[in-house]
């Protein structure tokens, strides 16, 4: 237990004898006790003892108690020193000018010794109890300061969580916020797998990044298991050498594992997985503010996985939907059989080619190509609604049967956006309306429905725009033998900016080898007689 520190008093005096007898019975009081014979020795005394008291003589040499007493108070060192002057001239206007001047007390030489030392002992206790006040509203502000930032903190992590495009983001998201929040080390969050027999680390802070992916635990195994079976949080503190014992008895730093749990007034709690904090920088403990910061990251983070790992089942289910439904023209239609498998494949060239290139390169990212890879094949969906008298008619369509043909892109269009009014914005699905609704779109703004022109024709459609026609010109139908894969290719790119985006036939021209391999390989008569060469060779 630390000694108790004595009172400090500085006596400014230049009486020698008065200040030799006050420090005497000062110090028997209890004080420690320090002198100065004027005003000015006082301040620079005072300045660097920082004394409890300080007792004052109004009559000095060189600097005199008034001059003293408004130089201290000036200084913010020493402003909140309480003074008790000491005066053997006590008329009524010294005594106000010296108290206005900032002495809390004042003592009529001659004195009896027993009231001075009560005046300092009364001054000492509001010198002590101004200090713990300060103390405590330093304390009081550091608490309120360290929780606003923590609720800024919160506010801006559920922000960046709404604004998250995928589930990598939120855990990333979602590792540095309890890194901010705790100053600690070692942060691993960990999920439950798909048949919920295990929790698998899926991000971490502080672990070898190689022993990460390698992380996997039963879900009803240690702390972690605990904290996911239970939905409750654990914690620990460190005790005098550092170290704790969970309820195994095994050793660990101080740690707080918190349940990623969703809490839902329709549905049963939920548990997803666990965040697990520990190794707190200075081996501090974790204090019940920046436990109940954690679990509020952990509730945060739990909402925002649930919603992106539940648009991923359902975007996952919408793209099984829209290869199914994509073929339901091709049944009507016996001709255009591989027609969806050929323009997925065309259109994915198409698409990563222009991604090499710096004005397409943020544009057409991965996720993009795959979504348009995946909605190319609904492209002819509108065509379920077209008579099979107009669908499958052998020659040239009349003007009005051509006419009813054209509302495949609006029946397409109203279609899927059917859908998309059920399910909420899903990039996926947005793209399929733009492809179905304007794949007929001209660059020169002479194609239909809405004769869109340039860059108002959506980048999807344009590319698949290009796609549809080559497969169509190479391909033989009822009404028109197939063009040879040169004569197409020439006569596309010669259609460059009439038809067709000048950006997208630069990117055919890169690529045609590579659409001609695929036309080989994905028509049948081209690939029974490819395989029939080989056989003869």
């Amino acid at each position: 237990m630390a000694a108790i520190q004595p009172g400090r008093v500085l006596v400014v005096d230049d009486d020698s004898r008065l200040t030799f007898v006050v420090s005497a019975h000062l110090r028997r009081a209890g004080f420690d006790v320090r002198t100065a014979a004027n005003g000015q020795d006082g301040l620079a005394i005072a300045r660097e003892y920082l004394p409890d008291v300080i007792v004052l003589d109004w009559s000095m040499p060189v600097m005199d108690g008034m001059e003293a007493i408004q130089q201290l108070k000036a200084d913010p060192l020493t402003a909140r020193i309480p003074i008790i002057i000491l005066t053997g001239n006590p008329d009524t206007e010294s005594l106000v000018l010296g108290l206005e001047s900032g002495a809390q007390e004042y003592v009529v030489k001659p004195f009896a010794m027993e009231e001075l030392i009560a005046r300092v002992r009364s001054m000492h206790r509001l010198s002590v109890t101004g200090r713990e006040l300060d103390t405590l509203t330093s304390q009081l502000a550091d608490e309120n300061n360290q929780k606003t930032s923590r609720l800024q903190l919160l506010y801006t992590f559920a922000k960046e969580l709404n604004e998250a495009s995928s589930l990598d983001d939120v855990l990333d998201l979602t590792i540095h916020c309890a890194q901010r929040a705790t100053s600690s080390n070692r942060i691993s969050l960990m999920l439950r797998d798909e048949d919920d027999t295990h929790l698998v680390c899926r991000r971490a802070i502080g672990i070898p990044a190689e022993l990460v992916s390698r992380i996997r635990i039963a879900s009803v195994e240690g702390i972690a298991g605990k904290v996911y079976s239970t939905g409750k949080i654990v914690t620990a503190e460190a005790m005098g050498n550092g170290l704790v014992a969970d309820d195994r008895g095994y050793a660990s730093d101080a740690f707080v594992c918190a349940p990623l749990i969703l809490n839902s007034p329709k549905r049963d709690r939920e548990v997803l997985g666990v965040l697990n904090i520990t190794d707190k920088q200075g081996g501090t403990r974790f204090a019940p503010d920046e436990v109940d910061c954690i679990q509020s990251i952990a509730d945060s983070a739990a909402i925002a996985i649930h919603t992106h790992i539940t648009r991923a089942r359902l975007e996952r289910s919408v793209h099984v939907l829209l290869m199914t439904v994509g073929r339901l023209a091709e049944y009507r239609d016996e001709e255009t059989a591989q027609h969806l498998e050929r323009v997925q494949d065309y259109v994915r060239l198409l698409a990563e080619q222009m991604a090499r290139s710096s004005k397409y390169r943020s544009i057409l990212t991965p996720e993009v190509i795959e979504n348009l890879t995946l909605a190319a094949p609904l492209h002819d969906i509108g065509k379920v609604g077209i008579p099979d008298g107009i669908l499958t008619k052998e020659g040239p369509l009349s003007e009005r049967e051509f006419q009813i043909m054209k509302t495949h892109t609006i029946i397409g269009r109203q279609t899927l956006a059917i859908a998309l009014e059920q399910t909420g914005h899903i990039p996926l699905l947005q793209m399929s309306i733009d492809i179905a609704y304007c794949h007929h779109e001209k660059f020169d703004g002479s194609g239909y429905p809405r004769g869109l022109k340039g860059e108002d024709i959506p980048l999807a459609a344009r590319i698949v725009a290009l796609a549809d026609a080559y497969d169509a010109a190479t391909s033989t139908r009822r009404y028109k033998a197939a063009v040879p894969h040169q004569q197409a290719v020439e006569s596309l790119c010669a259609d460059s900016g009439r038809h067709f985006d000048p950006d997208v036939i630069a990117a055919f021209r890169r690529c045609a080898n590579e659409f001609e391999r695929v036309r080989r390989q994905k028509t049948p008569e081209l690939a029974a007689d490819v395989e029939a060469s080989l056989v003869t060779l």
